[in-house]
């Protein structure tokens, strides 16, 4: 895994950047995008921008890609298909959601839905060739958004949990279960997760930011894409104020072939070597906080 430095720190950004994001509500192009302003007498502060932002008014980071999956949270997510939340889940008079429950995996299906017979290799020279795991339109470079506040928690170690590029993480089904997992801990460390197989973890080291507050709001977004020369692209942003505009990124490196175990009971030619396919199940996650609320979720396939 490499991570991109600048000024000895492990981000590509200076610390303390902010992107400060000011919305227009029309369709923009992709070109609209934040750009970072660094240079000879920069603040490291970007000044006011426009964005293109999503239907719940939370801003994107990367534009949708044209014709690519996208799934938002409805105002019925109990009569959505794509949307598997295993537990109950509560209306709150604010209209966000309420799950009480220790383990928490809120799975969002591509159009095409989870269809375990129709994977038809879990080979992961063969996944990394054809670039998906179950259909060409599964989850692969991908944003991933969403809203959460942390009611109760029981332990502090644990986190919620943003990731994709697998399918189900069953004992039964060990291959299945790739991904990379965006993790906010509930005290305020962030840090990314390669799950080669069920289970099996290499984790990056930690960043830190404030501990969450109890009660109170905050974004999250965690944010995959594959890039040209082969690697993996792997972002960590927060909202802080929770008012969807204002992100800053909290972590972003690559996981270039030598980040994970020396072997592994999947057929393949590296343990270590990134996955850059695409999986049929994207999870919103956390455990050990057994109440919490959520909104503004979504899933939506970006530009490489």
């Amino acid at each position: 895994m490499e991570r991109q430095t600048q000024g000895g720190g492990s981000r590509l950004r200076p610390q303390g950047w902010t992107a400060w994001f000011v919305v227009l509500w029309l369709a923009l192009t992709p070109s609209a995008r934040a750009q970072p302003q660094d240079g000879p007498g920069s603040t490291g502060i970007l000044p006011p921008i426009l964005v293109i932002v999503d239907p719940f008014g939370v801003a994107m980071i990367h534009p949708t890609r044209l014709g690519g999956e996208t799934w938002f949270l409805s105002n019925n997510p109990l009569g959505d298909p794509r949307f598997e939340p295993q537990h109950p889940i509560t209306r709150n008079p604010d209209g966000s959601w309420k799950i009480r429950h220790n383990e928490v995996r809120l799975s969002v299906f591509t159009s095409t839905g989870y269809n375990q017979s129709r994977i038809a290799s879990y080979d992961r020279d063969v996944l990394a060739r054809q670039g998906y795991m179950q259909a060409p339109n599964d989850w692969k470079n991908v944003e991933m958004t969403g809203y959460v506040r942390l009611n109760q928690a029981q332990s502090l170690d644990d986190n919620f949990s943003w990731y994709a590029r697998g399918g189900q993480h069953t004992g039964g089904e060990e291959c299945e279960g790739s991904a990379y997992k965006g993790a906010l801990h509930y005290d305020g460390r962030v840090r990314w997760q390669k799950e080669m197989w069920h289970v099996r973890y290499a984790q990056s080291r930690f960043s830190q930011l404030a501990e969450l507050k109890r009660g109170e709001w905050v974004g999250f977004k965690a944010i995959m894409r594959n890039t040209p020369d082969g690697r993996v692209r792997l972002q960590l942003w927060v909202d802080e104020d929770a008012n969807k505009l204002t992100w800053r990124e909290v972590e972003d490196i690559y996981d270039q072939g030598d980040w994970g175990e020396d072997s592994m009971p999947c057929p393949g030619s590296s343990a270590k070597m990134p996955i850059t396919w695409g999986g049929p199940i994207a999870v919103f996650r956390w455990d050990n906080a057994p109440d919490v609320d959520f909104k503004w979720l979504s899933v939506r396939e970006i530009w490489p």
